[in-house]
């Protein structure tokens, strides 16, 4: 390849030739270190024998390297970390019209590896004339390469000898068109990066888009279709594609439109090779997709990266009616249109007409920061499935979430995308799945909220399953012969009341709920601790105060306390507990207690949970405090806890304290017998005690007294 040197023309490269440039990012990259490391070995190398090589061109004021050259410097000088640095150069480097702005000449470059994919061999030792004549063979009708192709003029050969060097640096066709897309962000296209998103929102689309067609009985298989309405969605459909298990053969479609992200998107397909019809839609919107196929599609779009709440509204619209009961469909969008309130009347009258389609299946809120260049959006999903048309309107439902504490980690996105592919189901799949997001709301019911579609309310106490929760389900009919074999092996140690404990032959089950839905309706109270100061707490006379310290376990109720007198006069607002309130401890691993006695202050941050006696919607406290350790959430009000029915409660709390009481006397042989141990290894050690005087073998225990020499 050749190494001409480039002329610079106001503050923009040009090339006669192939060469790869590479900036000092770009070198720290290549070279596996941070970007000031690089700047140090310019300036300590710059005397010595192998000096950093220099510089051989300015883009825009920055200078640029020869990638080669900085690679065999590296090679030579052992520099870096990267072991296979000259291999790895030209992944790393750039071509001098990828830097300089030019939307034309980046659209270009991608549409030659686009090329070079489809003719499936080398392309940089073709003519000008031949390069024209391939691009026109594969792209006749001109809806992907070839304008980009003919735009290039007298730099379409060693354009085309860069490609190339490109692939055969990255190894792969699809490789290099990657790293291209992912020059975006540090060369600015704000046109391909406004509407990006974070990995972790792309991976649910894709994980979410692959089980719905897994899962779908009237996909076929072997040969599973994805569609793309808007045609522009290359990061979701890309994504979506690549998730596939090997030895499927997908077929993606993608609406004909001209614009530059539809073009630049068919090329991605072609650069990955992977099979594409164009998806005919037409001047109303209109369009008809192969049947059981996935729709994949987010709003706004690279075309249009400015929707009103009733634009992007309409689109989806308009992609939900073209929807037949055998495709399924992944919509993601601002959650400022898609859940929240507040939404302009006419926007609100357009979500609620969709509500009412009776596809929309799933609404989910995430979590912020999925939006590369808007960290502080918050996204939202909508899923669309079959509209069970024998289903009455009223008894319609729709599962929803609010993920706004949690993080899309692989775990998460694994249980949402269970939870959201049996939303696909009928009302019994429903009952027979253990939900950990998301629960069922009538649609009824979220027509009439003036709020957030999947904020709690009064009318919705099931949401979705805590672990205990879903363990109980799970492990339902093994509970007598497990309680049978556990009370076996307790024997004389087995609690006292257990008698009452049998097999229920008519069991009645109330779903778990959340507890800012349970506060709402008043079924629990939460109050607040009292802000005390620590000089004030003593440990002798007084009422017990429950801090984090009593919740932890690091001090026993009771072991400090604070003046009855003092408590009257400095802090008149401070209240006391109720016997079976639960103090409880927010924060990323909550915890609680039961204060069985009562009559303790409770000092904040920690709080209380005041379950109402008369009207406590099946909550227990004992099985509240070991609900709230097992919860994620920051936000106790999203704190998903069990219930019983109402025939159970003093049942179960009776029994719960008398295993707790034994729980806590076991704990306390423990502590004792620690002691001992310690005690007696001590002892021997310090030469005070003595195991000599053994007047018993076997199994008896052998006598320990003191030594003769001590004291």
């Amino acid at each position: 390849m050749s190494q001409t040197c480039t002329s610079t023309e106001g503050g923009m490269m040009k090339a006669t030739e192939p060469r790869l440039f590479i900036s000092l990012s770009g070198i720290a990259r290549l070279a596996q270190v941070q970007r000031p490391v690089v700047s140090m070995w310019r300036t300590r190398a710059a005397a010595s024998d192998l000096p950093f090589p220099a510089s051989v061109a300015q883009d825009h004021g920055r200078d640029v390297f020869d990638a080669l050259e900085v690679a065999a410097w590296l090679e030579a000088t052992n520099r870096g970390n990267n072991p296979d640095v000259v291999a790895d150069a030209a992944a790393f480097a750039r071509f001098d019209a990828t830097s300089r702005g030019d939307d034309e000449s980046f659209h270009a470059l991608t549409a030659l590896v686009a090329l070079r994919a489809a003719a499936d061999r080398s392309i940089g030792v073709l003519s000008a004339a031949e390069l024209l004549d391939l691009a026109d063979g594969v792209d006749p009708d001109d809806v992907s390469i070839l304008s980009e192709v003919e735009t290039l003029g007298d730099e379409l050969a060693p354009m085309a000898r860069f490609v190339d060097v490109l692939v055969d640096g990255a190894y792969d066709v699809s490789v290099a068109f990657e790293s291209l897309l992912g020059e975006r962000f540090r060369d600015g296209r704000r046109a391909l990066t406004r509407t990006a998103l974070e990995p972790e929102a792309i991976a649910l689309v894709s994980e979410l888009a692959g089980e719905l067609e897994r899962n779908n009985p009237d996909a076929d298989q072997g040969r599973p279709a994805f569609v793309d309405p808007t045609g522009v969605c290359g990061d979701l459909l890309i994504a979506v594609l690549r998730s596939l298990e090997e030895g499927t053969d997908p077929v993606a479609s993608t609406a004909n439109t001209n614009a530059p992200g539809a073009r630049l998107l068919r090329r991605r397909l072609m650069a990955h090779r992977f099979a594409h019809t164009p998806l005919t839609v037409s001047s109303t919107g209109e369009f008809t997709a192969s049947s059981a196929a996935v729709h994949v599609a987010q709003f706004p779009t690279v075309e249009s990266p400015v929707m009103s709440a009733v634009q992007i509204l309409s689109a989806i619209e308009n992609v939900a009616l073209q929807l037949d009961d055998t495709q399924r469909a992944v919509i993601v969008a601002p959650a400022s249109v898609l859940t929240d309130g507040r939404l302009p009347a006419d926007a609100d009258a357009l979500r609620s007409q969709l509500l009412r389609l009776g596809s929309l299946r799933a609404i989910v809120r995430l979590p912020r920061g999925l939006v590369t260049s808007s960290p502080r959006q918050a996204l939202a999903l909508w899923v669309f499935g079959p509209a069970h048309a024998s289903v009455a309107r009223a008894e319609k439902w729709n599962l929803v979430a609010d993920l706004g504490d949690e993080t899309l980690t692989p775990t998460t996105r694994a249980d949402l995308v269970s939870d959201l592919v049996a939303a696909m189901g009928d009302g019994s799949a429903i009952r027979a799945h253990a939900f950990r997001f998301t629960r069922p709301v009538r649609t009824a019911e979220l027509l009439t909220r003036t709020g957030s579609l999947v904020s709690d309310t009064k009318h919705v106490v099931t949401s979705a399953r805590p672990v205990a929760a879903e363990r109980d389900r799970r492990a339902g009919s093994d509970f007598p012969a497990r309680l049978d074999s556990i009370v076996a092996t307790l024997g004389d140690a087995a609690p006292a009341g257990l008698d009452a404990v049998e097999v229920n032959d008519a069991p009645l089950v109330l779903p778990p709920a959340s507890l800012g839905a349970l506060a709402a309706a008043r079924h629990v109270r939460r109050i607040s601790g009292a802000r005390v100061s620590p000089e004030n707490i003593n440990g002798e006379t007084g009422f017990a105060v429950i801090g984090a310290e009593e919740i932890a376990g690091a001090h026993a109720i009771g072991a400090r306390r604070i003046d009855r007198l003092l408590l009257a006069n400095a802090y008149p607002s401070a209240g006391l507990t109720l016997p079976g309130d639960v103090v409880f401890r927010a924060g990323t691993q909550p915890q609680a207690l039961v204060d069985v006695e009562g009559a303790s202050v409770v000092l904040y941050p920690a709080r209380i949970l005041r379950i109402k006696e008369t009207d406590s919607a099946g909550l227990v406290a004992e099985l509240l405090a070991t609900d709230i350790p097992q919860q994620s959430s920051r936000d106790w009000k999203r704190w998903v806890v069990r219930r019983v029915v109402h025939t159970e409660r003093a049942g179960l709390a009776a029994t719960l304290r008398s295993v707790a009481a034994e729980r806590e006397a076991a704990a306390e042989r423990m502590r004792m017998l620690t002691a001992l141990e310690e005690t007696i290894a001590g002892g021997v050690v310090a030469g005070t005690l003595t195991t000599q005087n053994t007047t018993t073998t076997g199994s008896d225990a052998a006598i320990i007294a003191p030594s003769e020499g001590s004291d």
